[in-house]
């Protein structure tokens, strides 16, 4: 197996103010093609670092994968810090210089000078397109010892890679491991690794886990094609009411918008606690417009009451966070928008509590479907945006489960809600 070492250039990853997504990235994309990261480092943004970085990098690995530095400011040295180690000047790349000039230009904007800085490249060095931003990918063979720059930002982090993985294809002997994903949601982490745990599956296998608030990816690897195979079918027959997807690219909100558009039906939403964090998953997919009609942010009581319809004395009585409203306000968006399905969450997140009985965490989702109603009831745990967004994979996920399961009071929940 070839080895690699990541450098992460940033001061304001030493800081602490932002969390290297780009590196987890990388090794899980590297692991894959049978490339193991075998050391990490983070380093400052000085021209000093970077090639130090660099000069015990080539010492340990064949493989070079720098992120972060590539910007135009006065302290993305990392191209000088490349520079400096090669023993070579930087050179203004007249392409990548154009299609900066031509980036800003598309967006009717005036182009600071100071942002040719990211055409230079050390002499010899190959850019790497980058469609994302204008600060292209580097790349060098310095005595075949491959080292690869790539921007910070991690879209255009993971844009230029796609790039990167076929100058690899290319200059390496690859030997790719085959993997699956089990892509799941509303289920824990931790009973998912039970059950793995209770599986006899062959001793090649390798297993990760990837939990998220909005969902668990369970990995399994191994350098046999049949092993994995084998996995795959004992592993579906425990998993499969909570996969809902076996690509790692695809999203929950996407299933269900292919879903909706196959059927040629519609959808709603109306929220309180989420503040339009679930209609905006549900956006972030292209051509969402097909199924998804509209949705409310009902924050307020009078927009529940003024917008939605809701009854004034069910809300006077139960209060906005209760299984009554929640109910009503799925109704409510579904009736508004004429929709096969509407989605209403309400809840509390907090931090300070509506009273003592109704506590930090306490959500209801509801569902109205052509046929009839449901509601569950989740005591979610963390911070105000976990909580939101813990609320909006349940919304997502009870109406994933009515599209693919039908009735889903049947359904086996392990997302630790009730009906109620």
């Amino acid at each position: 197996m070839h080895n690699a070492v990541i450098l992460s250039i940033g001061d304001e990853l030493l800081r602490g103010k932002i969390v290297d997504t780009n590196f987890a990235y990388l090794a899980r994309k590297l692991y894959f093609l049978g490339i193991k990261v075998s050391v990490h480092h983070t380093f400052s943004d000085t021209e000093e670092w970077v090639c130090a970085g660099i000069d015990s990098a080539v010492e340990m690995a064949e493989i070079i994968f720098i992120t972060g530095g590539l910007g135009p400011t006065r302290d993305d040295t990392t191209r000088n810090g490349l520079a400096r180690f090669l023993g070579k000047d930087l050179v203004l790349n007249q392409r990548i210089a154009q299609k900066i000039r031509e980036f800003f230009r598309k967006r009717n904007l005036e182009m600071p000078e100071n942002n040719l800085v990211q055409a230079y490249l050390p002499d010899g060095a190959v850019p790497i397109e980058n469609d994302e931003g204008t600060a292209p990918g580097i790349f060098v063979n310095y005595h075949s010892k491959l080292i690869f720059l790539l921007p910070g930002p991690p879209s255009e982090m993971m844009t230029v890679f796609k790039s990167v993985r076929l100058i690899l294809q290319k200059e390496l002997d690859l030997k790719p491991k085959s993997y699956a994903t089990f892509r799941t949601i509303g289920i824990p982490e931790s009973l998912i690794a039970e059950w793995v745990g209770k599986m006899t599956l062959p001793d090649s296998i390798d297993t990760a886990f990837y939990p998220s608030l909005m969902g668990v990816d369970l990995y399994i690897s191994s350098d046999n094609p049949d092993d994995v195979e084998s996995a795959e079918n004992i592993l579906s027959e425990k998993l499969s009411p909570y996969t809902f997807a076996r690509d790692e690219g695809r999203k929950i909100e996407a299933v269900i918008g292919e879903i909706l558009r196959r059927r040629n039906e519609t959808l709603s939403v109306a929220e309180s606690c989420t503040g339009g964090m679930l209609a905006s998953k549900i956006v972030d997919i292209p051509g969402s417009s097909d199924y998804f009609l509209g949705g409310i942010v009902s924050y307020a009581n009078s927009a529940k009451l003024n917008i939605l319809g809701i009854d004034e004395k069910t809300l006077s009585k139960y209060g906005a966070v209760s299984r009554q409203i929640a109910e009503q306000m799925s109704f409510g968006a579904k009736s508004k928008f004429d929709t096969d399905y509407g989605i209403g969450i309400t809840g509390i997140a907090g931090p300070s509590s509506e009273t003592s009985k109704k506590p930090v965490g306490l959500v209801y989702v509801a569902l109205s479907t052509r046929e009839r109603n449901y509601v569950r009831k989740y005591n979610f745990f963390g911070g105000r945006n976990a909580i939101r967004t813990r609320s909006v994979s349940a919304g997502l996920n009870v109406l994933w489960c009515a599209l693919q399961f039908g009735d889903i009071e049947k359904y086996p929940f392990e997302d630790g809600g009730e009906f109620c």
